[in-house]
């Protein structure tokens, strides 16, 4: 059976997303990763990163795209942890009403 590095070396992961979510530049607030399976079966990380709060709509796309580029070109989760990446976004105002002390 295959267990993905992610899992077996979790320590080691969650250091290097924590290295590169300390160089990510304003107007993110925090990076939480966590690790699981998808709706496949397949192993993954799943990505809940908070963005401050007064962040232009118009630049939301932009900034969404280059967050999850720079996270996905510094990790590699596909080719050196051998897990599918997933990204969700929110404000911080978002994430104070969902109250989810998971992804807090």
């Amino acid at each position: 059976m295959y267990i993905a590095r992610a899992f077996a070396q979790q320590v080691q992961f969650f250091a290097a997303i924590e290295a590169t979510a300390s160089g990510l530049r304003h107007p993110v607030v925090s990076v939480t990763p966590s690790i699981g399976t998808d709706w496949n079966g397949e192993s993954a990380v799943f990505f809940q990163i908070v963005l401050s709060d007064g962040t232009p709509r118009s630049q939301l796309l932009n900034l969404r795209k280059e967050i999850s580029q720079a996270i996905v070109r510094q990790v590699q989760p596909i080719e050196d942890w051998g897990v599918l990446p997933y990204f969700n976004f929110r404000t911080q105002s978002e994430q104070a009403r969902v109250k989810e002390p998971a992804w807090a």
